[in-house]
């Protein structure tokens, strides 16, 4: 009795949300939970781009013609990071996009 309860539950709130079916549900997770990927690594490549007031690809292109500064370093590496994930996750959401 109690999985019949359950999903009788369930079905009365897709009811009300107005979802069609769970895959609809499962859907929107997966864009919602990409999007906050995309996001987070957004927010971490702009807070470098204001730091040093440039794009990751100049400030590459700076660091590796001056002498060695570790906290640059540091950055550069981080920066790199966050573009590359960045990159991943917006082609991820893309991809979900076209499947989905």
């Amino acid at each position: 009795m109690q999985t019949y309860a359950k999903r009788e539950v369930v079905k009365s709130l897709m009811k009300e949300l107005a979802v069609a079916d769970a895959s609809e549900i499962i859907r929107d997770s997966l864009v919602t939970e990409i999007l906050c990927k995309v996001s987070d690594f957004s927010d971490e490549v702009k807070h470098f781009e204001e730091k040093y007031g440039k794009q990751f690809a100049e400030f590459n292109t700076e660091y590796e013609t001056n002498e060695e500064d570790f906290e640059k370093y540091d950055d550069l590496m981080e920066w790199e990071f966050a573009q590359q994930g960045k990159t991943y996750w917006e082609s991820k959401l893309k991809e979900a996009k076209s499947v989905l």
